[in-house]
């Protein structure tokens, strides 16, 4: 039984240190939730012994109900005074869920050496709360006797350039501490010539400058990217190098074209300068309009077309003559091609018109021969037996042609028939070859357009069926006072 007892009374202290802890561990959990924030900001950190840090404070009460909170330091008066403004905030009465912000002023009471100093500032709450805020202060003396340079920069510019426009270049400058930055010289330092600067800037101690400037980039500079240096230089030495990385776009463009005329001895020499005002390799075509004459008396490295095209103010479709190049230029390159317009061939053409009708008229003949036929008896099976002969002679000239004499051929199959029509000419000599019968007549003179017609009768030694192919007859002659004999031939005839 004694042992039972024990045993019980030991549950029994057991199950009251597990109960004990479990309040002492809710006890805590429920204390470590924060009732209330606090945020502490640095206006201004960095003074001397004889300025005055500020911060602010601002604090958020996220009890449910009303609390007072306290701000104080443990330091205040014991090398350093720290107040808030106004001084009424020391004691604080803020409504659930609100905030309040105020500012402390901390003031050095000693000459301190420069350096960092820490001063604490104490808030506390109605509910036990606590916070414990390090104000940290940056002391310099008030006569620094010698500072680094410290510069902060930043470049502000469009990082796509178009190489046609003037670029806009802000540079953003804070000398951040006391050193007189007069005299400093700034740099500007690239790959591409046109962004290579230099500039003179003065900088207060803790002054903030914008520097503008402007330059005008080549525009035909090749499209990639670039790294622009901007280099800040204190008596000659450097003090910060900012890099700004910056593209140039590409930029294409129609070929312009330059045309210019020169004449000189019935000749036109144009030239035409064609120019890539872009910036990247480009192949074209260059045409300029000209008549369609011209074309077929100018030369050059080019080729014509005929284009269909309709204007603004006509609007029926109109036929242009274009000459065409197909060039490729380089960025910003130029040529200048030719087109030569030679007149001379006009003036040739003339020449060799006048020489060809000259020559005509010289050597045309003065008299025409003019063969015809017709068949005088067919039977009834349709064979022709005779044929009836008819020469037409005729003076075209304004003299007079002597010696006249006409020679006509008849195929071997017809003979010529003696008995002659009255009233035409007679045969001077009839004579018999290989190739036919050969029969002449003799004229001693023709008049001036005189026309003079001689007939004959010819009959076929077999009957002929089908076509027969009468011979070209010929004439000769001499004109007016010449002695230079000439000839002239009359026409094939065919008969069937």
């Amino acid at each position: 039984m004694k042992v039972d007892l024990k045993l019980r009374k030991r549950s029994l202290g057991l199950i009251f240190l597990l109960v004990l802890s479990l309040f002492i561990l809710s006890s805590l959990s429920f204390s470590a939730m924060a009732l209330s924030t606090v945020v502490v900001t640095p206006l201004k950190n960095e003074i001397t012994t004889s300025e005055k840090a500020l911060f602010k404070v601002e604090i958020t009460n996220l009890e449910d109900k009303s609390q007072r909170y306290s701000l104080y330091s443990l330091q205040s008066g014991q090398g350093w005074n720290v107040d808030p403004t106004p001084l009424k905030d020391r004691i604080v009465d803020l409504d659930s869920k609100k905030n309040y912000t105020t500012r402390i002023n901390v003031e050095p009471l000693e000459e301190y050496s420069p350096g960092i100093y820490y001063v604490n500032l104490l808030i506390e709450s109605e509910s036990g709360e606590r916070y414990n805020e390090a104000l940290k202060m940056y002391l310099r003396p008030d006569e620094p006797p010698s500072y680094l340079p410290t510069l902060k920069a930043t470049a502000d510019l469009n990082d796509k350039i178009n190489p046609r426009e003037m670029q806009s270049i802000k540079l953003f400058l804070e000398n951040r501490n006391p050193l007189d930055l007069s005299g400093l010289t700034v740099k500007v330092q690239s790959d591409m010539p046109e962004f290579v600067k230099e500039v003179v800037v003065d900088l207060a101690p803790l002054e903030k400058k914008t520097v503008e400037f402007s330059m005008l980039p080549n525009p035909y500079q090749e499209p990639r990217d670039y790294t622009l240096f901007f280099v800040f230089e204190k008596d000659g030495q450097t003090i910060k190098v900012v890099e700004q990385e910056v593209e140039v776009v590409v930029v294409e463009s129609k070929f312009t074209t330059e045309v210019n005329t020169e004449r000189k001895l019935l000749q036109e020499f144009t030239k035409v300068t064609v120019k890539n005002e872009g910036n990247v390799l480009s192949e074209q075509e260059v045409k300029i309009p000209v008549s369609k004459w011209k074309s077929f008396i100018s030369s050059g490295a080019m080729i014509f077309k005929y284009e269909t095209t309709k204007s603004e103010t006509n609007k029926n479709e109109e036929k242009q003559n274009y000459a065409v190049w197909n060039l490729k230029l380089e960025a910003g390159e130029s040529k200048t091609l030719q087109v030569m317009t030679n007149y001379r061939w006009l003036l040739y053409f003339a020449l060799a018109i006048l020489f060809l009708a000259a020559f005509y008229f010289y050597a045309r003949t003065s008299a025409s021969l003019t063969k015809t036929a017709v068949a005088t008896k067919i039977d009834e099976e349709g064979a022709l037996s005779e044929v009836k002969v008819t020469l037409e002679i005729k003076n075209y000239a304004q003299s007079k042609l002597h010696s006249v004499e006409i020679v006509d051929l008849l195929p071997g199959i017809a003979n010529i028939e003696k008995n002659q029509e009255a009233g035409t000419l007679s045969p001077q000599q009839v004579e018999y070859t290989k190739q036919g019968t050969k029969v002449k007549w003799s004229i001693a003179e023709l008049e001036p357009t005189e026309q003079r017609i001689i007939s004959y009768k010819a009959k076929a030694k077999l009957d002929v069926l089908g076509t027969i192919s009468l011979p070209r007859a010929s004439i000769e002659y001499k004109k007016g006072k010449s002695k230079r004999l000439k000839k002239a031939y009359s026409n094939i005839f065919r008969l069937g």
